[in-house]
């Protein structure tokens, strides 16, 4: 990213603050390829970075690699130079000099040395406060009546936390340069920024979830396999997905981590499988709450096509955004692409929120009118589960809203992961949940096209407690009316 050196109306932390918000790369072998250096503009990047004793994974250093070519404009004066600074989070707000207009300088010129915002020996470079100066590494690269300068340079890091790479050119004399070359920015354990390395473990925990999910599940089914509704082989597509989509997304960020190259396959993959397995996640909720495998085997010819059709238009508007959102971070057209598909994804999420809300209500009614009370026993408890995940969900979504206001996010960096990682967790939870109260057993079917005789118009559940040869649900509600 790059702003212009001489002056910036905003403060500088809010200007970065904004800026880097799609400047958080998920490179970590970064390429040059002739990218321009304007005299009197800075260039920046940051990462997280952890110290070697604070890592946590691996033992290797912790560094800053720039392996960079940097050729000047035929045209420019015999002398130039430009400076490379690293510095820690805590100490970037020691770059550059704020005037009493508000404006932020950052090369040091004449007007800044009058204004008494840096002296003459810093005419033409950076503006560098004395006291951040242990947490400020700089690297001056110079010509003398030459056009091309190689810096090949290492930065170590000893303290843990955000770190920024900046290219600085304010001498004049400088001309306009262009960079070629790449950085490596190295962690202990390996290339992934410290940002993104938690989803490894945790990609990895929830793929191993899954599996023994999907074991037990098919045990069940092959057990029951005579018994066996669509709805059993519904659930057993979401839970294959959901072990793909992890799995994916771990040897990604495995193989990220090790090479220092994000390859667009896996990313592409993750992404597809990611949008097939909300929709359809989303589809299962709805249908179990319009009475699939409860109170019919079959819906309405009028439902599937409204179901159908509100889960083409989703997994169409999803895959999209999931796309922007996958390559917003490096990309400054896609973070604005990526905000205008968010309008209409969180509208469907909220269509689909309200028909989940709609149909599982009518049907609570209606199973309490006929005096179903073990239907409604599950009912009852697939409403609870929605009713925890909804209230977890919006306390999680203020929660992360009174973090972006009120903490900046060079502080927060290590948790920002769990921003996503969280919604994974919730919706295993859901999804094992539904496994339970849907699982197979030797009378699903049965049960499905079952209804309990009611007894009288007083609603006495102690006396329709079903027979030993009665027809009990696959879940064993164990109710008190029914003990």
């Amino acid at each position: 990213r790059r702003v212009h050196g001489d002056c910036i109306p905003e403060s500088f932390g809010l200007m970065l603050k904004f800026a880097l918000l799609v400047s958080c790369v998920h490179a970590y072998i970064y390429p040059y390829k002739e990218e321009p250096l304007k005299r009197g503009s800075l260039e920046y990047r940051r990462v997280g970075m952890y110290a070697k004793d604070d890592s946590p994974a691996g033992h290797g250093d912790s560094y800053i690699h720039l392996d960079v070519e940097i050729t000047r404009d035929q045209n420019a004066g015999k002398y130039g130079v430009v400076e490379v600074l690293v510095a820690h989070s805590s100490a970037i707000s020691h770059i550059g000099y704020t005037d009493k207009k508000g404006q932020r300088h950052f090369c040091c010129t004449g007007d800044v040395v009058l204004d008494n915002g840096c002296s003459h020996e810093q005419l033409g470079t950076a503006i560098v406060d004395a006291v951040a100066t242990p947490k400020i590494q700089v690297k001056k690269v110079e010509w003398f009546e030459s056009t091309v300068a190689d810096v090949n340079t290492t930065f170590y890091i000893t303290h843990t936390g955000r770190y920024y790479l900046l290219f600085s050119s304010c001498l004049n004399s400088t001309g306009d340069a262009t960079m070629s070359g790449e950085i490596v920015w190295m962690n202990p354990f390996g290339y992934l920024p410290g940002e993104l390395y938690p989803f490894i473990p945790l990609f990895q925990s929830l793929f191993i979830s899954y599996v023994v999910l999907l074991a037990l599940w098919l045990l069940l089914c092959l057990l029951y396999r005579s018994q066996l509704m669509k709805l059993q082989f519904f659930v057993t597509v979401v839970i294959v997905l959901g072990m793909m989509e992890t799995a994916t997304w771990y040897f990604d960020y495995k193989k990220f981590n090790e090479s220092g190259i994000r390859q667009v396959t896996p990313v592409v993959a993750g992404v597809i499988l990611s949008s097939v397995k909300k929709t359809l996640s989303r589809l299962l909720v709805l249908v179990v709450c319009m009475g699939y495998g409860v109170m019919t085997t079959v819906l309405a010819n009028d439902q599937v096509r409204k179901v159908t059709a509100l889960g083409v238009v989703y997994f169409v508007f999803s895959s999209i955004y999931d796309v922007m959102s996958s390559y917003s971070q490096t990309t400054p057209e896609m973070q604005r692409a990526r905000t205008f598909f968010l309008v209409p994804v969180a509208a469907l999420d909220s269509i689909f929120f309200l028909w989940i809300l709609q149909e599982i209500q009518n049907n609570i009614e209606l199973l309490s009118t006929r005096q179903q009370v073990s239907k409604l026993t599950v009912y009852n408890r697939f409403w609870r589960i929605l009713v925890m995940t909804a209230s977890f969900s919006v306390v999680w979504v203020l929660y992360q809203t009174f973090e972006i206001v009120h903490i900046e996010e060079d502080q927060r960096w290590e948790s920002l992961w769990a921003f996503e990682g969280a919604w994974h967790i919730i919706y295993f939870a859901v999804l094992i949940a539904i496994a339970f109260l849907w699982r197979p057993s030797s009378h699903t079917l049965a049960y499905a096209f079952s209804e309990q005789l009611a007894t009288d118009d007083k609603f006495e559940p102690t006396e329709m407690r079903p027979t030993p040869h009665a027809i009990e649900p696959a879940f064993a509600a164990d109710s008190d009316e029914e003990k």
